[in-house]
């Protein structure tokens, strides 16, 4: 391909040889996997990285590796002009997201969920902020950084029992399928309680919610090191499933309600056998 000759022209001034050598092994074995050509690369968007993602028998530190070939390979697109800058934004968020689950599951066997105290210590640092309102989008919702990047106030919807709903389109998803996320809190009173708050904080969507995404990284790495409690926002996501499961919701209907690609992924991240949960259902179930 022209432009990948012209890449490892670029590569060659600022990279060493074996560097050079890597990114180009791992951006053709993305091509190739995908069975793209360079007619392809004016096409590709996010959904296209995810699905690289799906396929690939990469390990998860020779995956992170690719991913940084893969973005900077897009970056020299986009500053070329061969690719739009929206078209890499995309692009770039998709690889984000995946680097940020990749860099978590890693660090950890099993997602963390926050705990009470630790959401309450989290929320009393930003009660009044413009952050207290977008984390409360993330806990209560379990959407992904990518898909609220998307977010418009027209996704919201109250249905007529009092549960706000976010319909997710397919274009915004991590697997390019749609979906509709409840806002649930952990009972029907906090349930309640903060619907009533995003109802009003969505009327002007705008103000209250749009913020850049390194900036909300950034912040939230700040606050976690000051607060001295491990998490990050997709910390938030893992403590919503986390709440559902532990709320008796069907393994089905949470694999739908978070977006999960596998039923598989839902089982074996999040429900790990608990003999008191067992033995409260039982109970429950002979009332």
């Amino acid at each position: 391909m022209e432009v990948l000759e012209l890449w490892r022209k670029n590569l060659s001034k600022t990279k060493s040889e074996r560097t050079t050598e890597a990114y180009l092994r791992h951006v053709v074995n993305f091509l190739n996997t995908l069975s793209l050509n360079e007619e392809d690369l004016l096409k590709i968007t996010g959904a296209n990285i995810f699905k690289y993602v799906d396929e690939t028998d990469l390990s998860t530190s020779s995956l992170l590796a690719h991913l940084s070939a893969i973005k900077h390979f897009f970056k020299f697109l986009a500053r070329r002009e061969y690719i739009g800058k929206e078209q890499f934004s995309d692009i770039e968020s998709a690889i984000e997201e995946i680097r940020e689950e990749l860099n978590a599951k890693r660090g950890h066997t099993y997602p963390k969920a926050l705990t009470k105290e630790e959401v309450k210590r989290i929320f009393e640092a930003v009660r009044g902020k413009k952050y207290e309102k977008i984390y409360s989008l993330f806990l209560y919702s379990g959407i992904r950084l990518g898909e609220f990047e998307k977010l418009s106030r027209k996704n919201f919807y109250l249905d007529k029992s009092g549960v706000l709903w976010i319909r997710l389109e397919p274009e915004m998803t991590k697997r390019n399928k749609g979906r509709l996320a409840p806002v649930l809190g952990s009972d029907r009173e906090e349930t309640f309680r903060v619907t009533e708050k995003l109802l009003r904080w969505i009327e002007n969507y705008e103000e209250n919610f749009s913020v850049k995404r390194g900036v909300l990284q950034v912040y939230t790495d700040r606050l976690s090191k000051r607060l001295g409690i491990r998490f990050s926002v997709h910390s938030f996501r893992h403590t919503y499933i986390t709440n559902l499961v532990n709320s008796g919701f069907p393994v089905e209907v949470v694999k739908e309600f978070a977006g999960h690609s596998n039923i598989k992924t839902t089982i074996e991240t999040y429900y790990k056998f608990s003999q008191k949960r067992a033995q409260e259902l039982v109970e429950a179930f002979l009332r």
